[in-house]
């Protein structure tokens, strides 16, 4: 299950026309683009549909759809250093690892938040149990995203028990 409780994203308005000749309007506070324009209209994708998207991942154990935009990914998980930045293949198998031993209860987004006009990062709440245990255990899950173009690409995975 997946859900999405208490959201704080900094929205974005942009009105660009190409026969005023106007540059895209940021919103007040935040400095971040919600669509681009190219020969018309090209929207970019919001911050919470990309902190769903990591959370339906995460939930699913599909690893490699989580990682696969990745260029490099920096992991830190419990019990070990965190990682130099690895190849996309490479932390799919290590979060494999870490997580197919477990059964996903929730996956829940707390809070996605832009750092600045590249950068966000988004908190999640993993609700698991051991395979085969009785006992619920929760870990806090921070995913660093960067905005590549008109998507956001995940940079950083740290999961904190």
């Amino acid at each position: 299950m997946i859900r999405t409780a208490g959201i704080l994203v900094c929205a974005v308005v942009l009105a660009a026309s190409r026969e005023s000749g106007r540059a895209g309007r940021m919103a007040p506070g935040c400095g971040l683009p919600a669509c681009a324009v190219a020969d018309g209209a090209v929207q970019v994708e919001s911050l919470l549909v990309a902190a769903q998207r990591a959370a339906r991942d995460w939930a699913r154990h599909d690893f490699e759809h989580l990682v696969a935009q990745s260029g490099g990914i920096l992991l830190s998980l419990p019990g070990s250093a965190p990682s130099a930045p690895l190849q996309p293949a490479q932390a799919a198998l290590l979060l494999h690892g870490f997580a197919d031993g477990a059964e996903e209860i929730e996956v829940e987004v707390v809070v996605a938040r832009n750092v600045d006009r590249e950068r966000a990062y988004v908190e999640a709440r993993r609700t698991f149990m051991a395979r085969g245990g009785t006992t619920r255990r929760t870990h806090t899950i921070y995913f660093g995203l960067r905005l590549d173009g008109v998507s956001y690409r995940l940079a950083e995975i740290r999961v904190v028990p």
